[in-house]
């Protein structure tokens, strides 16, 4: 179960980057998850696979 909320969660995290580039508190809102380390936990295993990148001038993900 926690497998496909997983999947589900690095969907919406693409999906809201598609937009724009954002910071994590965006990524959040836009993606629906609760917990701020969930989320930038997240979002390093996605870094990690290439999928997004982190922008540290301006603090934002963004599509990789």
């Amino acid at each position: 179960m926690a497998n496909s909320f997983m999947l589900n969660d690095r969907e919406n995290i693409l999906v809201a980057l598609r937009e724009k580039a954002m910071k994590v508190r965006e990524i959040m809102k836009r993606a629906n998850i609760a917990n701020e380390e969930v989320c930038q936990s997240l979002l390093l295993k996605m870094r990690d696979e290439g999928l997004v990148k982190f922008d540290i001038h301006s603090g934002q993900w963004l599509i990789g």
